[in-house]
């Protein structure tokens, strides 16, 4: 008996769950009974989901990771325009502490302001997407006013501000009063334990933030690791880039080039801080990108083309070659069958079937159903291409009847390579040796097993044939009425209906990831262009002396311009190697799936991020180039 039961409207997946626990408790003989809940759906479907939500609380994270990137250098670029106002206070006698308090509530404030306009404009957006992606997703979704969600936001937003904009503030208490008389007195440097002090913070704060935008204290741990890493190991090569140049030879070449180089290793540049977040933002975005590239290829990779339409069941030994001959005359194409043997587990490793049943305390636990389940057993000499060993080697022991077993299936019966099972056909003991494990794409619609013997032990007991093909919809009618005319036990299931609907929600949820990675990415670009010129807003000094030297607009605009190409080079290729080996790594252990190099879309985030940079940092500067050189150098005396 199969009985189907709908929930009401609204259940929530922890809800759904809790509800069939309670029913597994409830059933008296809950060893007989599988019990599947939706979230138990279709393979494919089921690993596409997984795959969805585990993107999405990749985006989550490193949406969190821009967005502090951009907060310390607008934090900072918004400090570097009141230094001398601060200059003065500090003149007046206010104390570093009190500038501290003072500028630390304003940021707090245009934190709130900001954030409180990002969740309204999130907001509205969340309202639109149903209408603007309504054939991208495979649900009508409504989105209306949700409170708790802006409120979360914006907390979220005061939180990021505050943790990346403490640095910048902290630097601020350092303004000297001499900066009222001398311009280019900039704030004292601090101590190495005040700084470990300020990383400390920041990092805790980080690490909490992520477990909440996660919900996981595992993954917050996680993040905030990958985070030191790979701001270690970008300081690092940065730094080691700087002292390169600054030792290189400048004899010859192009002005140009020399000035720029000399740029990148003068003291006080803040060449190290720029490559740094420039690098770490072009590690997430392209990280971001590598990610979803691969994973919309993959649930690509998984639509059901070539799967079978058509499953025929209970077929007799003697009746397969008129079954065969029917298929053919119907144009199928993929014929596959095999023969299957019906029987129960009777002991593992000696220990009977019934007493492990009881031994298992959890009655909603998938290895009581396992336990005594009627087990479906076929022969074959080799596995299907989508059958990969892990453990074990394929009937390797001559002197023992084997099996081969699929390692999830294993591990709920609690057997692993070396372990002896004894299964009951037909009242027959048939004692079989565990020699391998093994994985299996049952995404692929193809018959697969979780038990396969080898070939020979089984060839006396009771068994029937199971077939699948692939045919065209106007022929299935047709053979189901020979079929049932011929061979009226045979039973031909359709499943056309079926490969469509997952093949439907399977491209929805790839283009919902590229969706949502292009917008992640695209957000991504604007605050690193927002980083880039948060470094170049105070070069109208540097504008004036090139002038005063002689040079014109167009020769400071191309030093400029050469100066931004080299860091966004440095930043580009440390943050594209980055992002490979993150993209890497999040694929390979996160999403489980093949890895495959896109050297191409490295390379053009390469030159993108060097176009941005320059783009970007001329853009700011844009004001320091049209001011006149007496103006500032009058200001500076």
């Amino acid at each position: 008996y199969r009985l189907l039961v709908r929930m009401p409207d609204g259940t929530t997946n922890d809800a759904l769950d809790e509800a069939a626990e309670t029913i597994a408790v409830a059933i008296a003989r809950p060893e007989f009974v599988e019990l599947e809940t939706a979230s138990d759906a279709q393979p494919a479907l089921r690993a596409g989901l997984d795959r969805v939500e585990r993107f999405l609380g990749l985006v989550a994270l490193l949406s969190l990771l821009i967005g502090g990137i951009g907060v310390a250098q607008a934090v900072r670029a918004w400090l570097a325009g009141r230094l001398d106002a601060i200059a003065v206070m500090r003149a007046l006698g206010v104390r570093p502490r009190e500038v501290f308090v003072l500028y630390l509530g304003q940021t707090a404030l245009l934190a709130v302001l900001g954030s409180g306009v990002g969740a309204i404009v999130g907001t509205l957006v969340a309202r639109a997407v149903p209408t603007l992606v309504s054939g991208l997703l495979p649900v009508e979704i409504e989105v209306g006013w949700q409170p708790v969600a802006m409120a979360r936001g914006m907390a979220l937003g005061l939180g990021v501000a505050l943790l990346f904009g403490l640095r910048p503030l902290v630097d601020a208490m350092r303004v000297p009063p001499i900066r009222v008389l001398r311009r280019d007195a900039d704030p004292l440097p601090m101590s190495r334990v005040l700084g470990a002090v300020l990383a400390l913070v920041l990092l805790v704060g980080v690490v909490a933030t992520a477990t909440v935008q996660s919900g996981s204290v595992v993954r917050g741990l996680l993040f905030g690791l990958g985070l030191v890493v790979a701001s270690a190991i970008l300081a690092g090569s940065a730094w080691l880039v700087v002292r390169l140049t600054g030792r290189a030879p400048r004899g010859r070449g192009s002005f140009l080039v020399r000035h720029g180089l000399a740029a990148l290793a003068r003291p006080d540049s803040g060449t190290l801080g720029a490559i740094v977040a420039l690098g770490l933002g072009v590690l997430t975005v392209v990280g971001m990108y590598l990610v979803q590239e691969r994973v919309s290829a993959q649930l690509e990779a998984d639509l059901p083309d070539q799967a079978p339409t058509v499953f025929l069941v209970d077929i007799q030994p003697d009746q397969w070659q008129g079954v065969e001959e029917s298929l053919v005359a119907a144009e199928a194409r993929n014929i596959d069958s095999v023969e299957v043997v019906m029987g129960r587990l009777a002991s593992i490793n000696g220990v009977p079937v019934a007493e492990l049943a009881e031994d298992s305390a959890d009655p909603s636990s998938d290895r009581r159903w396992v336990l005594t389940r009627e087990q479906r057993l076929t022969s074959l000499e080799t596995l299907p291409d989508d059958n990969v060993v892990v453990d074990g080697e394929l009937w390797s022991d001559p002197g023992r009847n084997e099996v081969s077993i699929e390692l999830d299936f294993a591990r709920d019966l609690g057997v692993g390579v070396g372990d002896t099972v004894v299964f009951d056909i037909q009242g027959v003991p048939v004692e079989l040796l565990v020699s391998s494990l093994r994985t299996v794409e049952w995404e692929s619609f193809s018959i697969n097993f979780f038990l396969v013997v080898e070939p020979g032990v089984l060839d006396r007991a009771p068994r029937f044939r199971i077939a699948a093909a692939r045919l065209d919809q106007p022929q299935e009618q047709p053979l189901q009425n020979r079929l049932a005319a011929r061979y009226p036990n045979v039973t031909l299931l359709k499943i056309r209906e079926v490969l469509e609907k997952v093949t439907e929600i399977l491209e929805q949820l790839g283009n919902g990831i590229r969706f949502l990675g292009a917008f992640t990415v695209l957000a991504g670009i604007a605050i690193l262009a927002g980083a880039v010129s948060a470094g170049a807003v105070r070069r109208g000094r540097q504008v004036a002396l090139f002038k005063t030297l002689g040079m014109t607009r167009a020769q400071v605009v191309a030093v400029f311009a050469t100066e931004y190409a080299l860091i966004g080079l440095v930043a580009g290729v440390l943050g594209t190697i980055g992002a490979g080996v993150l993209a890497w790594v999040v694929i390979h252990f996160g999403f489980q799936i093949p890895w495959a190099w896109r050297p191409g879309a490295m390379a053009g985030a390469l030159a993108a991020t060097v176009i941005l940079s320059v783009t970007a940092g001329l853009a700011a500067s844009a004001r320091a180039l049209a001011v006149r050189p007496l103006s500032v150098l009058r200001q500076g005396g």
